[in-house]
């Protein structure tokens, strides 16, 4: 796999589609070999996209790092999302329980 290649794969892995070049500029600012920034700039991002320029090292050993941490984030939302979907589930539940009573006729309670 070309650093290229490996530009192009983080960058859909990143975002999930075609438009990539900003996120992974952001994302790799925080990677900088000159200490953390808020992006580096994007249209570098496209020329390694292009092969108009080579990838830059630094930049090609910090993928693997981005992808973790951005798969970190993404774990993080799975399990409030989960969490969340319980508490739906259950209030569903009881809302429904609730509602049975309700429309029962009343000779057929308990």
């Amino acid at each position: 796999m070309t650093p290229r290649d490996m530009v192009v794969l983080a960058g859909r892995a990143l975002t999930g589609g075609e438009d990539w070049a900003k996120p992974l500029a952001r994302a790799l600012g925080a990677h900088h070999p000159d200490g953390p920034r808020e992006t580096i700039d994007p249209r570098s991002v496209s020329r390694w996209r292009t092969g108009a320029m080579e990838v830059l090292p630094w930049a090609a050993a910090a993928l693997p790092q981005i992808l973790r941490e951005h798969a970190e984030r993404l774990d993080e939302a799975i399990a409030r999302l989960e969490e969340r979907a319980g508490v739906m589930t259950e209030a569903a539940l009881e809302i429904e329980r609730e509602l049975g009573e309700l429309l029962e006729p009343p000779g057929l309670r308990p």
